[in-house]
């Protein structure tokens, strides 16, 4: 059982149909899910009182809220509290989970100057207040782990940077500076059609949709996998394909119409410039397919 000071303070940060239903049960369950955080975390100073305020606004409309303090990730609530009032130790040891955000690059494939940018964007968002809000933190309910919490908020922002990243990146600059894979025809035409190769794509590229342009450069420049896409768009992964497949093909017809105006080629250099297209574009229609009919 709690005082009478910091029962006060859970219940004034109710909704005011919830505070008829704090009573002795209620009192108990809050001390024992304050003695559990502090036992998780002894060195944050931040007291009772707040703590046991910050708790009370993210009840909600808990109808048990015996049940609901006890369901809390204790340890976590006192983390962010105590890094929402700016205390010493809990930004420290909130520290220590910035590594869910090595964990999210991973899984969107981020390159490590942007994991390094996004951690220091994310510690200032989350634990630095501003005239007009407080720290991001804050914002952290309680629902689930603080680590869990952190990576979504990580992974949100690192595919916000990637996207961000993309849009200045010639895509067609990009197909075309991959290597030819030792055919001697195509690297002539590389060599000697370098322009018109660029310029057929980049005229191809602007006739894509912006979807279809966002997902070749999710594909091709930072080489993500069809869950990963599918994760950005919050669609299945054989969505993510069909998208893609689509996308891919008009490339590569487009382009070839073009050269084909452009340039006096043989069916030979024809060929070879339509290989060096689906080539450049790293996974061919049939694979993607197959892979979606696969996992689907």
């Amino acid at each position: 059982m709690v005082g009478p000071v910091v029962l006060q303070a859970f219940r004034d940060a109710l909704p005011d149909e919830a505070r008829p239903l704090v009573d002795d049960s209620v009192g108990t369950a809050l001390g024992e899910m304050i003695a559990a955080a502090r036992a998780a975390h002894p060195a944050i100073a931040t007291d009772d009182v707040a703590l046991a305020r910050f708790v009370g606004v993210r009840l909600g409309d808990a109808k048990d809220l015996a049940a609901a303090l006890r369901a809390f990730p204790a340890g976590d609530l006192l983390l962010a509290c105590g890094c929402a009032a700016g205390d010493r130790e809990a930004q420290e040891a909130f520290d220590h989970i910035l590594d869910e955000v090595d964990a999210a690059a991973i899984a969107v494939r981020a390159p490590a100057d942007t994991v390094d940018e996004v951690k220091q964007m994310l510690r200032t968002q989350l634990l630095v207040a501003r005239e007009d809000r407080p720290p991001a933190i804050a914002g952290y309910a309680g629902r689930g782990s603080l680590r869990a919490w952190l990576r979504i908020t990580a992974t949100r922002e690192l595919v916000r940077q990637i996207k961000k990243q993309l849009r200045d990146v010639p895509l067609e600059q990009a197909i075309l500076d991959q290597p030819g894979e030792g055919d001697p025809v195509l690297e002539r035409l590389k060599a000697q059609y370098r322009a018109e190769f660029a310029a057929a794509l980049g005229e191809a590229l602007i006739d894509l949709d912006p979807r279809e342009r966002t997902l070749l450069r999710l594909s091709v420049l930072d080489q993500l996998g069809i869950d990963e896409i599918g994760a950005i768009y919050a669609v299945h992964r054989a969505t993510a394909a069909r998208w893609l497949v689509k996308a891919r093909s008009s490339l590569v017809e487009q382009t070839q119409k073009r050269l084909a105006g452009r340039l006096n080629l043989d069916e030979g250099e024809i060929t070879s410039v339509i290989r060096m297209i689906q080539s450049k574009l790293d996974v061919s229609v049939e694979r993607l397919i197959d892979e979606a009919e696969r996992k689907s």
